[in-house]
């Protein structure tokens, strides 16, 4: 009735849940991240055999400790990256020599070279406004369309130039 031997067979599909359950200092840290929770509680909650609310009770403490186990990994992991971090970008720390800690006034800002301010305007009087405004106008024929009569008279048979 209880298939026992797909817990205890070191390939069976919930055999490394059943050894966390029981000998959890034999799991190594490999066992530990190839085994996948999800899908394991899938074949806890619906088994393709029938299996005791004991065995089923044995399984789901293996599954607690191997995510346990995972929850670790995940924080010490998650601590050493932020102490290299806090490590690596310290206030304190500059390796610049004391001479290159302001940088050269020349270096960062532009010359103040204002050419084209010095040369005089031009008398008001002198500037023709008539023709300054027409040279950016153009001629009426060559923005106008011209229109074409005889398409026109073929529109209106709905044939839309077509001829039957």
């Amino acid at each position: 009735m209880f298939y026992m031997h797909l817990f205890v067979n070191k390939r069976g599909p919930l055999a490394k849940i059943w050894l966390a359950a029981h000998w959890e200092k034999k799991l190594t840290k490999a066992h530990i991240f190839e085994c996948n929770l999800e899908t394991t509680v899938r074949k806890i909650i619906s088994p393709k055999f029938a299996i005791a609310l004991r065995t089923s009770g044995h399984l789901l403490l293996g599954v607690v400790r191997i995510y346990h186990r995972k929850a670790k990994y995940l924080l010490a992991d998650c601590s050493e990256a932020l102490t290299k971090m806090k490590t690596a970008f310290r206030p304190g720390l500059v390796d610049l020599p004391e001479e290159n800690f302001e940088a050269a006034y020349q270096s960062i800002t532009l010359p103040e070279e204002f050419h084209d301010f010095a040369t005089p305007l031009p008398e008001l009087n002198a500037i023709e406004v008539a023709e300054h405004f027409t040279l950016n106008q153009s001629r009426a024929e060559d923005i106008t369309l011209t229109e074409d009569y005889e398409s026109n008279i073929l529109l209106c048979d709905r044939n839309f130039g077509e001829r039957s």
